[in-house]
């Protein structure tokens, strides 16, 4: 892998940060701004242009990170990135379950062939970009099918589920299988899972998990809100607080006990980056083997959220928040530059 300096991680930032707002967030989403109908390059001729198309538009904190990963994993790291955007996509642009349905069980019957023991079954792989690059993920790297299989599993699952849940540990035991398969599913691309470190690893991204599950439940209030006229608090946190799901939607984070939710809803998500890296402590903070540093930047995006979210008091409707912070990039570059979690 070529070393990679901050001014080349910082190029690909022009095309990335339109001004203005990110669509997540805005309360009248354009057509050409929305999340929901993307417009990608590349094909089944060439999955990983339509891979990184694809981060790149719908993930691009994902696609900052994914620069420090060596030259051909990176192709693999895309395409699991990709893959969980596509679930992504069935989740908030298909209405009617039964045809989610459907979509879901492409995937999984994509899997079922992608990683069939039998060599004419495994040659049927679906003309499909992602799939193909999945597939050549598969023959190359010793990745687990079960990880692939929790993200749909937990996606058609979630789907059915009221978007506020009775309490916070509900929540995060409903959707941390989804953080947990993104950063541990990917791991064996760098990591071999016979590798002494391979479990201390697994244990600490775990942690990992549950930070980037709180981050994603703030981060979508915004939307469901604007969008749907909902919010997804877990009930425990509001009868704790206080808070009337009719007053947030009128005042937004001016509704009584709003901020303190958002308090120790982003406090529970910093306490597990915290014991995180306690795990790390016997190497003074460094993720060792540091090959297996790219997998553990995915927490730097999470943390700066959670820093922002505190400078402007917790309140999650902010439109700073919804602006791209341009040190972010910085921030990924020195924190791999560290090795330092």
């Amino acid at each position: 892998m070529s070393k990679l300096t901050l001014s080349t991680l910082l190029r690909p930032l022009r095309p990335l940060t339109p001004p203005g707002r990110r669509a997540y967030a805005t309360s009248k989403p354009s057509a050409s701004a929305s999340l929901n109908i993307p417009s990608t390059q590349g094909g089944p001729q060439a999955p990983l242009e339509y891979c990184s198309s694809l981060v790149q538009r719908l993930d691009p904190e994902a696609w900052l990170c994914s620069y420090f990963w060596p030259r051909r994993e990176r192709s693999w790291y895309l395409a699991y990135r990709a893959f969980n955007l596509e679930l992504h996509l069935i989740s908030t642009t298909i209405t009617q379950p039964a045809l989610a349905a459907i979509r879901f069980q492409f995937w999984r019957d994509a899997l079922k062939i992608i990683f069939s023991t039998n060599t004419e079954t495994a040659s049927k792989v679906p003309q499909h970009p992602v799939a193909l690059l999945l597939a050549d993920l598969k023959r190359n790297r010793p990745v687990q099918r079960y990880y692939l299989s929790q993200m749909i599993e937990t996606r058609a699952k979630t789907l059915s589920l009221p978007p506020s849940s009775p309490t916070l540990e509900s929540h995060l035991s409903s959707h941390t299988p989804l953080s947990t398969s993104l950063l541990l599913g990917p791991l064996p691309i760098l990591l071999p899972p016979a590798d002494p470190a391979s479990s201390h690893i697994s244990h600490t991204l775990s942690h990992l998990s549950t930070l980037l599950t709180t981050v994603s439940l703030l981060r979508n209030l915004p939307i469901l809100v604007s969008s749907k006229r909902q919010i997804n608090i877990p009930s425990d946190v509001c009868e704790k607080h206080n808070i009337v799901e009719e007053e947030v939607l009128r005042k937004g984070a001016e509704a009584q006990g709003f901020r303190d939710a958002a308090l120790e809803i982003g406090t529970r998500g910093m306490d597990e980056l915290i014991t995180a890296r306690r795990d790390l402590k016997d190497t003074g903070g460094k993720v060792k083997p540091d090959r297996a540093m790219p997998i553990f930047l995915s927490a730097v995006p999470a943390e700066n959220y959670l820093q922002r979210l505190e400078n402007l008091d917790f309140d999650v409707f902010h439109p700073d928040l919804q602006k791209h912070d341009w040190k972010l990039a910085p921030k990924i570059w020195w924190r791999f530059q560290s090795g330092k979690l």
